[in-house]
């Protein structure tokens, strides 16, 4: 068993925002909402794999229990893992140093190992603001990179979220929902929602600089390794061109219903744009 090392070796512009390689907690508060969060985030996953094979290891479902998530793509950076969009995926689980299998031959760790070479902090015309680019072509289903920050409780977010909108700054929390059908004896099937909070405001990665458009180039995917607290993965919706700005969009798959009076306008200018940013509510 092996542990993985995040490879990132990217910075920000901007002295006042920390670097960080993966989520961490938001300051405690001394809530009892902040307890349970810091309780999941140290929880560990135990379910671990048993796969010993070199030879496509953990590859598809049938030997290992993480594994059939990812295939091989030969792209220009050579030999590389992509997520496999012919079939609808379940939720995203990574070997961890937990399995039994090797680090230096699994094919179930992209996300854990870090974002992609040669992404570009720029300024974007388009946005006029900083934005994300690639500098080579990235194949659909490839990771980008993760959406890391602060991870915060509904309490926190939702004053932030309002203290953000009276100072006029720009808003980064990112709320990602998961949706499960839970049966119960004698009931009909009931939707648990887990939420995963994350604001790179403050302390965040490469991720916070991806803008937003109406018509995205990548998605994002809760990925998890050795936590129930999952990674934010951002995906490559599509064939990425070299220099093409990267984006995905910001009400994800639980977009509004209803246009707020204060929305900002969308600059993203794409031919399915709806002329207003989504709206951040939690």
């Amino acid at each position: 068993m092996d542990n993985v090392v995040i490879d990132d070796d990217y910075d920000h512009k901007d002295d006042t925002i920390e670097y960080i390689l993966e989520n961490v907690l938001m300051p405690d508060d001394g809530s009892c909402e902040f307890g349970n969060l810091r309780e999941l985030y140290n929880c560990k996953l135990v379910h671990s794999c048993t796969c010993t094979s070199q030879i496509k290891c953990c590859m598809d479902k049938e030997s290992c229990c993480h594994g059939g998530r990812f295939k091989y793509h030969h792209s220009i950076v050579g030999k590389e893992l992509v997520l496999k969009h012919e079939i609808d995926l379940p939720a995203i689980i990574e070997c961890s140093d937990l399995c039994g299998c090797s680090a230096e031959h699994c094919l179930n760790r992209c996300v854990q190992i870090g974002p992609r070479k040669q992404l570009e902090i720029f300024n974007s015309p388009l946005y006029r603001s900083l934005g994300l680019r690639t500098m080579i072509d990235i194949p659909a289903g490839a990771f980008v990179c993760e959406y890391a920050g602060e991870l915060l409780t509904l309490a926190e977010a939702r004053r932030r979220l309002k203290l953000n909108d009276r100072e006029e700054v720009m808003n980064y929390i990112l709320c990602l929902n998961e949706y499960t059908n839970v049966s119960e004896a004698g009931s009909s099937k009931k939707l648990l929602v887990q939420s995963t909070i994350v604001d790179p405001s403050r302390r965040g990665n490469i991720g916070r600089y991806l803008n937003h458009s109406c018509q995205p180039n990548c998605d994002l995917k809760a990925v998890r390794v050795d936590s129930p607290v999952p990674k934010i993965g951002i995906f490559a919706l599509r064939d990425i061109a070299a220099y093409e700005e990267l984006c995905f969009h910001y009400g994800g798959d639980d977009p509004p219903t209803t246009v707020p009076s204060n929305a900002k306008p969308c600059l993203c200018s794409s031919s399915m744009c709806t002329g207003v940013m989504p709206n951040t509510t939690i």
